[in-house]
């Protein structure tokens, strides 16, 4: 049976419910109801300068699931119904040189990934990461194979990068607690249709050139010098002149 709005907005989440949490969001200036009913994301979108995305699949709805339900509407107290089949699998280049090559083999996979730094993530304790977004833990231990064959095969990458298949967001596990005990509901199933109508999503900036630019100065910083390989040899800052200590 189909719920009136005013009964999904009625569902618990958290310490209030639903409707609750979202005019607390409001009230507190994180969230912006529009004229119309429309509801977005407060202040600009912060630009992207972690990640490349191979945009081979379909689009993911992270926006609304991760930033808007997750934060908001459920105050981080439920993972997205919308994230119930979301299982990834995990690649952690060691280098900046692994990370492009990796990247490189990613945009050969008929599969949507995303290829970056992890070391400003909390919730991460590597540098440089990439990740594929499968359907399903079926789905997720297929492309591993195939993921792993193609990451062998690379004379840059080899059978040493770790990989592994993670379910969701990190985040989520450590709100919400341990990926294989998430409970759903058909409810909210019907709760995030609705406010999918509602939702009014403003993109990030996303630019090529100054995510390169980023992924070379992390490896500068962290004294990875293999970003040499993309800057023509030439250091990204001198050295600095040091003194016998005796």
């Amino acid at each position: 049976m189909t719920k009136a709005p005013e009964e999904l907005l009625a569902l618990p989440a958290g310490t209030a419910s639903v409707g609750e949490n979202l005019h607390r969001a409001i009230e507190s200036g994180r969230l912006v109801e529009n004229k119309d009913g429309t509801l977005e994301l407060a202040g600009d979108p912060k630009q992207n300068v972690n990640w490349m995305y191979v945009n081979n699949g379909p689009p993911l709805g992270c926006g609304f699931l991760m930033h808007f339900m997750f934060r908001h509407a459920y105050a981080e107290s439920a993972v997205p119904d919308g994230c119930s089949a979301c299982y990834k699998v995990k690649v952690v280049p060691r280098t900046l040189r692994e990370l492009v090559a990796a990247w490189e083999v990613g945009k050969r996979i008929q599969c949507r990934s995303k290829w970056g730094t992890d070391l400003n993530n909390p919730y991460s304790q590597n540098t440089y990461a990439g990740y594929f977004y499968t359907a399903g833990l079926d789905a997720a231990r297929a492309l591993f194979k195939v993921v792993r064959e193609a990451l062998n095969a690379d004379p840059k990458l080899g059978p040493n990068i770790p990989m592994t298949i993670k379910r969701g967001c990190s985040e989520y596990e450590a709100m919400v607690g341990p990926s294989d005990r998430y409970e759903f509901t058909p409810e909210m199933a019907e709760l995030e249709a609705y406010l999918k109508t509602r939702f009014r999503e403003r993109k990030a900036v996303h630019h090529g050139s100054t995510v390169a630019a980023h992924w070379v100065e992390t490896a500068f910083r962290i004294g990875d010098d293999t970003y040499l390989d993309f800057t023509g040899g030439k250091r990204l800052r001198k050295k600095t002149v040091t003194y016998d200590p005796s």
